[in-house]
């Protein structure tokens, strides 16, 4: 029962219960990057791959490159307190990129808006660095927290930083041509993306999350999701 469990493509709630309990975070992480068709396109394998090469193109990466994760990737939230909530075209539509090119390109830029925060001024005997405020410090601890785990995220940034704004305004128009191939015309997603370092990096940070589900559904105490769910910061694609 346990094997057919992990192979089930779209485990129900309470299948994904008996699912973290038998198996590791990390082989439910594989297979859901690897061997998975995301339950947005369950009916259009095709178009998945078309969403992928399309991306790709626009960032230069190869489509196997590309995933989708969060609640579009699994029919489901995978949170412990939201698991019976099914994915829906109110749901956020999460992609995943995985290069080490990109993902340092995009962290270099990140760190060029913290220089621009943290300016420190050298013409006095006595170097004077400019104070960071409450909200610049939040950012800087939600891009290192993701960062040093070979994660980029455009929502750890503000909404005024250039690596934020040149993310999402690429990402944003090759979503919305891709959205209307693939998807019903009825469809309107909430937009999201990240990087990964490497193919290693993603599992991890997926397990993380599945591990979390897991320690959830047992009613353990887990620590504070780094960076929270924001609406304001989501790019919104509309049907055309």
């Amino acid at each position: 029962m346990a094997g057919s469990l992990l192979s089930k493509d779209y485990p129900t709630a309470d299948e994904w219960r008996k699912l973290v309990e038998d198996f590791s975070p990390e082989a439910i992480a594989h297979k859901l990057l690897l061997a998975h068709v995301p339950y947005v396109f369950r009916d259009e394998p095709l178009k998945y791959a078309l969403f992928r090469k399309t991306i790709a193109d626009a960032f230069n990466v190869e489509p196997t490159n590309i995933f989708i994760v969060g609640s579009a990737m699994a029919g489901r939230s995978l949170k412990g307190n939201a698991l019976e909530k099914e994915y829906s075209t109110d749901s956020d539509f999460d992609t995943l990129i995985i290069s080490e090119h990109l993902f340092t390109n995009y962290v270099m830029k990140s760190l060029a808006w913290v220089k621009e925060i943290s300016v420190t001024d050298y013409t006095g005997k006595i170097p004077k660095t400019q104070p960071i405020n409450a909200e610049n410090a939040k950012h800087i601890d939600w891009l290192a927290s993701q960062a040093y785990k070979g994660i980029w995220r455009p929502d750890s940034l503000p909404n005024t930083s250039q690596a934020r704004i040149d993310f999402f305004e690429k990402f944003a128009d090759v979503s919305l041509k891709t959205l209307g191939l693939q998807l019903s015309e009825d469809t309107v997603a909430k937009v999201n993306g990240r990087i990964a370092r490497s193919f290693e990096d993603a599992v991890k940070d997926l397990a993380s999350s599945i591990a979390r589900l897991r320690k959830e559904l047992k009613g353990e105490k887990v620590e504070p999701e780094v960076i929270p769910i924001i609406e304001e910061k989501r790019e919104v694609l509309t049907k055309k």
